[in-house]
């Protein structure tokens, strides 16, 4: 089991798709971040710039769109990995075992897909820290759309508030931990997608399709159901508080997801065998 985790991290590692994924994210998300970064230390913001973009559409709309874009992302580091491998299995079973196989395809493919996201976003959280000034009020993370006497309330609205207003640098990591797992297990459903599907098109863009008609038919239930879709509840800015069952849901859905797709493909597996 060991050997063929060092084994496809080896590959992951020396990767193209995956070095170049990564790089491209960190300094994309580092410009982004660091860009106007002077007009919000002089407005007294700080936080916000990271994730709370409310008054700057250009960066609002690009952080939506990377959110929307990491379920594509994550699929090109590794989790593409049985495309190319499934017309190896006489010889790689040879040498290991299916079991040991797929555990350690799924492994990396989780690792992949973190990887992936967690790096570009610490690093680009962290060219943040290291250029604002973070010794001002840690509150006025919403100042420009409340009243500082109402930021506590106004924060009420929000997931793991009370975080924010004892560490903020915890309430960012945390969100950044959240996407990354997030990450995660969309590579490994990319993997389990690419199992049973015979097109290379739908293995590479099926999560992406998933993940647009979930947040269409979610986004058109009455509220609190519509704020519940995967993209909302991984960000900050979340506009309502999301109960910890709601996170737990969603990994259940993942894990019910894979276990289905990984099922599938044994049992068309065994019947090709006989």
């Amino acid at each position: 089991m060991l050997g063929c985790i060092k084994k496809d991290l080896y590959l992951l590692f020396h990767k193209k798709a995956f070095l170049i994924i990564l790089i491209g994210i960190t300094l994309l998300l580092s410009y982004m971040s660091l860009n106007g970064i002077s007009s919000a230390y002089y407005a007294g913001r700080s936080y916000q710039n990271f994730f709370f973009m409310m008054l700057n559409y250009t960066k609002h709309a690009f952080m939506s769109f990377f959110f929307l874009l990491i379920p594509l992302l994550v699929v090109f580091p590794f989790a593409d990995t049985w495309l190319h491998e499934q017309y190896m299995t006489d010889v790689i079973f040879t040498r290991v075992t299916r079991k040991k196989y797929f555990l350690s395809k799924y492994l990396i493919s989780f690792i992949s897909g973190f990887i992936v996201i967690f790096i570009p976003l610490v690093v680009s959280y962290c060219s943040v820290i290291l250029a604002l000034d973070f010794n001002d009020n840690v509150l006025n993370i919403v100042q420009a759309t409340a009243n500082e006497t109402n930021i506590e309330a106004f924060l009420s609205n929000y997931t793991f508030y009370q975080i924010y207003l004892e560490n903020p640098y915890m309430f960012i990591f945390i969100f950044i931990f959240l996407i990354s797992i997030f990450g995660g297990f969309c590579a490994v459903t990319a993997f389990s997608i690419s199992l049973v599907v015979k097109q290379k098109v739908i293995a590479y863009i099926g999560m992406f399709l998933f993940l647009i008609v979930e947040m269409l038919v979610i986004g058109n239930l009455p509220v609190p159901f519509g704020y519940y879709n995967i993209q909302n509840i991984i960000q900050p800015d979340t506009r309502i508080v999301i109960e910890p069952i709601v996170y737990i849901v969603w990994l259940g859905i993942f894990l019910i997801i894979n276990i289905v797709l990984y099922y599938v493909f044994c049992r068309r597996t065994a019947y090709e065998r006989a």
